[in-house]
């Protein structure tokens, strides 16, 4: 038979952060700040994609000729 009525340290911790007041609010804020961004549609995307420069091989050596 299970023991129901257990929870472990973390699993307390969590429920507690879940009850406090305002923490939900500031949790939706924090995850729009990474998270939630506007929708890119094709002309911008295509736009993005025209003002790519491409990279040259081996940047970080130079294959100036020595005198």
């Amino acid at each position: 038979m299970k023991n129901t009525s257990y929870q472990s340290e973390a699993t307390q911790f969590i429920n507690t952060l879940l009850t406090k007041p305002g923490n939900h609010q500031q949790q939706m804020q924090l995850r729009s700040t990474w998270w939630d961004k506007d929708f890119i549609d094709e002309q911008e995307q295509q736009e993005y994609a025209q003002a790519k420069v491409p990279h040259q091989a081996y940047s970080y050596f130079s294959y100036s000729k020595q005198k």
